[in-house]
C-alpha cells in the first residue's frame, strides 16, 4: 500500500540539534525566520512554495539558519 505524502519530511530531531539542542530556541529561531520568509514573499508572485512555517523549519534543518540566526535579529 503506497501512502500518501502531506508535504515535506521534516526531521525536528535534527532541527532542534541546528538550532543549538533547545526546543525553545527552536521556537524562536523559526518564527523569526517564518516572519521573515512571508513578509519577503507578501512582494512576490505566488509560487508552489510551502508556507512560511515549513520553508523555516526545512531552513533549519538543513542547517542555512542557526542559532547565529537568533543574534541576527
Amino acid at each position: 500500500m503506497k501512502t500518501m505524502s502531506r508535504g515535506p519530511s521534516l526531521d525536528l530531531e535534527q532541527c532542534v540539534a541546528n538550532a543549538g539542542g533547545n526546543r525553545f530556541n527552536l521556537v524562536l529561531i523559526a518564527a523569526a525566520r517564518s516572519r521573515e520568509i512571508a513578509r519577503r514573499h507578501k512582494h512576490e508572485e505566488k509560487t508552489t512554495q510551502a508556507n512560511a512555517p515549513v520553508s523555516a523549519l526545512l531552513d533549519i534543518q538543513a542547517g542555512r539558519v542557526g542559532v547565529s540566526y537568533l543574534k541576527k535579529v
